[in-house]
């Protein structure tokens, strides 16, 4: 029995991954079948079958790459910031940046979050923590630096869950309603006025 080839088999599943990317945007998540991406990818059903289960296995696999790809956005925009405060503005303004993106590139994918609370639940669940994360993070090292003098290392955790909750408070008029989240100015008052509290 040959072993598949590592190299083929990804370049097989990014094929299919695309071309369900493509299907999602334009159909969303329930209207996309595994027939309609087999063909979209001019794959066999028997090939799209052998590395997903299911098209929410496949979208999942899709939501991830582009999770991924977000995270890299934001940690290049951070990288390049030279203090905490810096850093947590990039954070802010990046990310309203993202879902704003998403959004006219998925708009039929987040009309439907409310039909898939469990399935999209756990996807958000997962960047929570990544997004906890990385604000933890910033804030322990402004923490360090003395740039964020008004708290203490062991309240970090606690602002950085508080801080998530904040902004996908403010990502709900999108999800639900379809509406604009903040402009450009509006977010960085929301951000200036957050970071004024940590210093």
């Amino acid at each position: 029995m040959r072993t598949p080839d590592p190299i083929k088999s990804n370049i097989v599943r990014d094929e299919i991954l695309r071309a369900a990317m493509g299907l999602f945007r334009t159909y969303g998540l329930d209207k996309t079948t595994m027939e309609d991406i087999a063909e979209a990818a001019g794959k066999g059903k028997s090939t799209l079958y052998y590395y997903f289960k299911t098209k929410e296995d496949v979208f999942y696999a899709v939501a991830s790459k582009e999770r991924e790809s977000a995270f890299q956005e934001i940690e290049k925009a951070v990288n390049a910031c030279k203090n905490a405060p810096d850093r947590m503005r990039a954070i802010f303004s990046v990310r309203r940046k993202i879902i704003g993106t998403k959004a006219k590139l998925y708009p039929l994918i987040f009309k439907e979050t409310t039909k898939h609370l469990e399935f999209f639940g756990k996807m958000r669940r997962e960047n929570n923590t990544e997004e906890v994360n990385l604000l933890k993070r910033i804030l322990e090292e402004g923490v360090a630096s003395g740039d964020f003098g008004a708290i203490k290392k062991t309240d970090c955790g606690a602002i950085a869950v508080t801080a998530v909750a904040a902004l996908h408070g403010m990502d709900l008029d999108l999800l639900l309603d379809g509406k604009t989240i903040p402009d450009c100015d509006k977010m960085e008052t929301m951000s200036d006025i957050f970071i004024r509290g940590l210093k």
